[in-house]
């Protein structure tokens, strides 16, 4: 099962989703043991979240069809 099936599955489709490569605490572990840190369906919300919480090194990924804009 691919990161993005198991993305899929907790119902994070069609959202921006934070991922923190280096594992630790999250939302829910992906197979190569990252972990989602937080997700929303606007980007910009998302991002807000992140430093307001001073996370650092996440990466940002969108799951689902490529957004248009």
């Amino acid at each position: 099962m691919s990161d993005r099936e198991v993305l899929e599955l907790h119902g994070l489709h069609d959202h921006w989703v934070a991922l923190d490569p280096r594992g630790g605490q999250g939302l829910a572990v992906l197979p190569t043991g990252a972990v989602v840190v937080d997700y929303d369906e606007e980007l910009d919300e998302l991002c807000r979240r992140i430093t307001a919480s001073e996370q650092t090194s996440l990466s940002i990924v969108y799951c689902g069809p490529r957004p248009h804009g």
